[in-house]
């Protein structure tokens, strides 16, 4: 079967057509597919993978521009390899781009607790508008979240307090976000 990666472009707004094609376009084809979610940013739908299964090797980003590489970087937030996700996420953490936070809020949903370490240790880098428009903008998208988190703090993170947990601890800087005005 053959897979391509035009569908890519599709999780970013609209008006970064021309960017996300250009990123896109030094992915190699990937030799799976996967579904995807929508979620709302500023007010446009974007329908982003839940997986990606390129190899990272065969990807050159040089003739990119910085918002291109980001654009890369961020679907490669959703990678199959967790180091991989880890990688990128590191990348995009200090962005202020609306088209960041649903890469960055649905690996707080996943189970790789090093990825949580990662954005507990940096959610002083998030833009709290951003974030704030974002989560509220899309409540059943972190509803989900939230039980996602509890689910795999359940599963495999018993041992660990609730309040000692950074999943827990990045839903509640979240929620706090959306409650906040500032």
């Amino acid at each position: 079967m053959n897979y391509n990666n035009s569908d890519l472009a599709n999780a970013f707004p609209p008006s970064l057509r021309d960017d996300a094609l250009k990123a896109i376009s030094i992915l190699p084809q990937p030799s799976w597919n996967t579904g995807a979610f929508s979620v709302s940013v500023s007010g446009e739908t974007v329908s982003i993978p839940y997986r990606v299964y390129h190899d990272p090797a065969l990807i050159d980003p040089s003739r990119l521009t910085s918002v291109q590489i980001e654009l890369v970087d961020c679907l490669l937030t959703r990678h199959h390899s967790g180091f991989i996700r880890e990688k990128h996420l590191a990348s995009i953490l200090c962005a202020n781009h609306e088209w960041v936070p649903p890469f960055l809020v649905q690996l707080v949903g996943e189970y790789v607790i090093e990825i949580l370490h990662l954005v507990r240790r940096n959610l002083h880098h998030l833009d709290p508008q951003l974030y704030r428009a974002f989560l509220r903008g899309n409540p059943s998208f972190f509803a989900l979240t939230k039980q996602r988190v509890i689910s795999y703090w359940d599963c495999y993170h018993r041992s660990v307090r609730r309040e000692d947990y950074a999943g827990f601890q990045i839903v509640e800087f979240q929620d706090h976000l959306r409650a906040t005005e500032k």
